[in-house]
């Protein structure tokens, strides 16, 4: 494993690379700033920032260098990643950080995430597609909706919802709710495109709910990229 120093925001990181995966996403939140269209949400954060599909944590360092006393929960279910993350916090100092080794999904209970090679590819099976894949490609994870996440890990509003899942946005917005949508202040989501799917469908699932939504594709990727939203009606 490489381990490497690098200043964030006039702040020394340590941080550890597993293989090229740990690069690319090091590169993405550090490099080219991929989520550079939040970082004033981040900063002047004063409710929990919700990072979804954690991952090592690296948006969590990047979070909390912008801003240093906002809570932040960490939501990621592969076991590996997990390790990891924690790792990160403890060598950065890293405080009030609640880390929930869950995925998010569009219902609460028992699911299966897809293990891929890349460690940044994890997913959950998409619904009805169970018997394509075999026990030895999944694992049995926990997975949240995203009103359960809302209503026992957030006792007020979320400042920043971050979310990398891998296409499993689609589910979480096909279930969530005005309700819901009307708790978080602001979204910044890579989005993926899938056969039938398309990022389109929750831009305009946010516009309808009150949301202001700006979209980037990827530099690298023409089935990805990101969608940032912020809340009109907070």
């Amino acid at each position: 494993m490489e381990q490497r120093t690098l200043e964030f925001n006039h702040q020394p990181l340590t941080i550890f690379l597993r293989d090229e995966a740990d690069r690319s996403v090091a590169n993405e939140i550090f490099k080219f700033r991929e989520y550079r269209l939040a970082e004033e949400c981040i900063k002047t954060a004063t409710t929990p920032i919700v990072d979804v599909g954690a991952h090592s944590g690296l948006f969590t360092l990047f979070a909390r260098s912008l801003n240093p006393l906002v809570p932040i929960i960490a939501v990621e279910p592969e076991k590996n990643n997990v390790t990891l993350l924690k790792q990160h916090l403890k060598e950065n100092n890293i405080k009030n950080v609640t880390v929930i080794e869950a995925a998010l999904g569009g219902k609460t209970g028992k699911d299966r995430l897809l293990v891929m090679p890349d460690s940044h590819n994890h997913r959950l099976v998409p619904p009805g597609a169970s018997k394509a894949f075999t026990t030895s490609e999944t694992i049995p994870v926990q997975a949240y909706s995203l009103a359960y996440v809302l209503e026992h890990f957030v006792p007020t509003t979320v400042s920043v919802l971050k979310m990398d899942i891998e296409g499993g946005e689609y589910e979480v917005f096909k279930h969530s709710t005005l309700e819901e949508l009307s708790k978080i202040k602001a979204i910044i989501m890579e989005y993926h495109t899938l056969p039938g799917k398309n990022y389109q469908a929750i831009e305009q699932k946010l516009r309808e709910n009150g949301f202001g939504v700006q979209t980037h594709p990827s530099r690298f990727d023409k089935t990805m990229g990101f969608l940032f939203a912020t809340n009109k009606r907070i």
